[in-house]
């Protein structure tokens, strides 16, 4: 007799597979098999969530009985994905899950430092003077590494490290040292930096006025110096914008470092300030106006998607708890600023955590919609799952998501794997995006799974939009609707786009490390990164025609409204789609303020040269047209949906354990992980949380960053 929990994970994103990782870790549960099974539902023909990648190509069974992947084998993402350095708990989750990995006959053995790249430098635009201004930026960083088992520097060097970044940014942006520059001598600052800097690092303390003024008046009058020297250089000169750039960022953390003494942060915690925007917070603790809506200060907010009902036309709200939560943990982290994944995201990260958890022995149930949660009053418990079995495998056997590439890797293919379908060849015919609500492609079976028989317990590890249409019953009891109606989720738009030509040729300076290029360069202001070195990744074949010199990807909200089209209006994603190109072309349009040489020389020199976009061999797609060659998406979908983090909302983010029912644990980045804020490094957390609330492990006081700022955050 089988006398094993049975728990069942609602959602195979990045939440579903940390929570089953997590539960399935042989350090914590080393009996785990004999305690409990886990199995994950997923929608459509992949996990990953909003991380989740597909290659384009055709699936082919090879001789080995492996499915690989022939022909065009493009990355195709949700948006830019990178992890922080304040990643911590993702970053050793890849770490562990990459070590542990069995691989494949003929696969290369990777380790993490091989599938990431390193960079600490971004580029950052910013408006003024009536136009834009693109300029590189140091980002905090050093030489630790985040996935190492050490522990992460706290809140008793904050102080120091602020002198240190604001050294640093003098040395490495300006490059001046001690010396004067343009007559305006800075040295005395410098030096005033680097003596506090080691008197600090001795004597490490809570911030506080009486230990960190003296501190704090030498950041102040050195963001002041750098004011004085900007207001005496010429707007032409070189160094201009740089010294502007160093301004910002100096008074940046100066008000950080003021907000963080003066609201007594790491004592009251962070949460104090959560009903507080982060520009009225700024604004309070003394920043100054024009700082307030530079690059360096409104990057967390635009890369965070913080406009409301997704209208970049208005200024983003967002919580200054949520920003400090962001700018802190970068200051106070170990390793480099960012790490960009030389695969793609699905293929770097998502691909070995599913690969690990599968070879453990988790279950994953795919083409698998669910479409009710029920509870049951009685017994406070939810007591069955209601599903669509979207399509079903020709053997009856367990679908197997992946595709071997030339390499010898394994990636996500961008649609099912048709062969393997018993309704595969209709899918592909009629192109059914089963991962759409609005495809209109009937169920081919349901089932139902009852509490005692199928499941104990469950997880549920979908993101907020999702939870009214799946989980009616569960919103109104658990009290979440206040959630669903603060929190929302917004629309967004992802685009990548293939070059003929690389970086430097589009205008784009050489930083340190790689290239980046990020924040808004145009309206709406659509986040860019350069990806170029994925192209590697993509199986290119020189024979077959020329190959792509440059990518990049673009990423950004889309204005839409509060009400849902019905599921049934299946030319929705369409409409959406149409939207998403649109944007695409207005913004490549305008696109010269962040490739200064991708003009066209023509009557209008800075409009973008769109013959300079990458098209396949024979294509014969010129101006506008060849847009419709690379890349562009419209994240929609309810599991697609971004949830923000505006002023007053932490209260209604309940903890993996507060669902007030009893077989049932929260997951997904909505909820409250300490961070707050949608990311991947959220959602992680909230895998580790839903574990802890199943099964007590991991300790609270493991998951990295969860008692950030937030005093007795770990006493349960």
């Amino acid at each position: 007799m089988n006398n094993r929990r049975r728990i069942v994970v609602v959602g195979g994103g990045p939440a579903g597979l940390s929570t089953a990782l997590s539960l399935t870790d042989p350090k914590l549960h080393p009996n785990w098999r004999d305690e409990y099974e886990v199995t994950v539902l997923q929608l459509g023909w992949r996990a990953g969530g909003k991380g989740a990648t597909g290659r384009r190509g055709d699936a082919v069974l090879a001789a080995d009985g492996d499915w690989t992947l022939i022909g065009d084998a493009r990355v195709e993402e949700h948006g830019i994905h990178l992890f922080g350095n304040m990643y911590v708990n993702a970053l050793r989750l890849l770490d562990r899950s990459l070590g542990e990995l069995q691989r494949s006959p003929g696969e290369p053995v990777t380790t993490i430092t091989d599938d990431l790249t390193p960079s600490n430098t971004i580029q950052l635009a910013d408006y003024y003077d009536r136009r834009w201004h693109v300029t590189s930026q140091p980002l905090p960083h050093n030489n630790l590494q985040p996935w190492a088992a050490q522990d992460y520097p706290g809140p008793l060097v904050l102080i120091r490290e602020l002198l240190r970044l604001a050294g640093d940014l003098i040395d490495e942006v300006l490059g001046i040292g001690d010396h004067g520059v343009h007559g305006i001598h800075i040295g005395e600052h410098l030096r005033e930096l680097r003596a506090l800097f080691l008197r600090h690092e001795h004597h490490p303390s809570l911030p506080n006025r009486a230990d960190h003024g003296e501190a704090l008046e030498r950041l102040a009058a050195t963001a002041a110096s750098m004011k004085a020297r900007l207001d005496m250089t010429d707007a032409g000169d070189d160094l201009h914008d740089r010294i502007r750039s160093v301004w910002c960022q100096i008074d940046m953390y100066a008000t950080v470092g003021r907000g963080v003494v003066d609201d007594k942060i790491f004592q009251l915690g962070i949460d104090t300030v959560d009903g507080e925007d982060f520009r009225a917070w700024c604004a309070r603790h003394g920043m100054a106006a024009e700082v307030l809506n530079s690059a360096p200060v409104m990057l967390p907010a635009e890369m965070c998607f913080q406009f409301p009902d997704g209208d970049t036309g208005r200024p983003p709200l967002f919580s200054a708890a949520g920003f400090l939560w962001f700018t802190l943990r970068q200051i106070l982290a170990c390793g480099q600023a960012t790490y960009w994944f030389r695969r793609g995201t699905g293929d770097t990260v998502v691909a070995p955590l599913y690969r690990v958890a599968a070879q453990r022995g988790v279950q994953f149930r795919f083409f698998n919609k669910v479409t009710n949660v029920s509870y049951d009053a009685a017994t406070n418990s939810v007591d069955t799952i209601e599903i669509d079995i979207q399509a079903t495998t020709v053997d009856g056997g367990p679908y197997e998501p992946l595709v071997r590439l030339s390499d010898g890797t394994w990636a996500w293919p961008n649609r099912p794997i048709y062969g393997q379908l018993q309704q595969g060849e209709e899918l592909r015919l009629r192109g059914i995006d089963l991962e759409s609500w609005w495809n209109g492609w009937p169920a081919v079976g349901t089932e139902t799974l009852t509490v005692g028989v199928d499941f104990d317990e469950v997880v549920l590890a979908v993101p907020l939009p999702c939870l009214p249409l799946i989980a009616p019953e569960l919103v109104a009891v658990a009290g979440w609707t206040p959630a669903v109606d603060g929190l929302g989720g917004l629309e967004t738009m992802a685009a990548q786009f293939w070059t003929n030509v690389d970086s430097a040729a589009l205008g784009l300076p050489t930083l340190p490390g790689t290239d980046r290029v990020c924040s808004g360069a145009a309206v709406p202001p659509l986040g860019i990164a350069d990806m170029t070195q994925v192209i590697a990744a993509e199986q290119w074949d020189p024979a077959a025609g020329p190959v792509p010199k440059g990518l990049y990807y673009v990423c950004g909200p889309l204005q839409h409204g509060s009400t849902w089209a019905g599921f049934d209006r299946t030319d929705t994603p369409a409409i959406a789609l149409e939207r998403a190109r649109t944007t695409l072309v207005q913004w490549l349009k305008t696109a010269v303020s962040v490739f200064p040489a991708a003009g066209t020389d023509g009557v209008i020199p800075e409009a973008f040269d769109f013959d300079l976009l990458w098209c396949p061999p024979g294509s014969d797609a010129y101006g506008e047209a060849r847009v419709n060659m690379q890349y562009v998406r419209a994240n929609i979908d309810p599991n697609e949906r971004y949830v923000p983090s505006p002023p007053g909302t932490a209260p209604l983010r309940p903890k993996a354990w507060d669902s007030g029912i009893t077989n049932l644990a929260l997951a997904s980045d909505w909820i409250f992980t300490g961070i707050n804020i949608g990311s991947f490094e959220g959602a992680v957390m909230s895998g580790l949380l839903a574990a802890h609330a199943r099964t007590g492990l991991p300790l609270l006081k493991d998951i990295v960053g969860y008692d950030f700022a937030r005093p007795g955050q770990t006493d349960r």
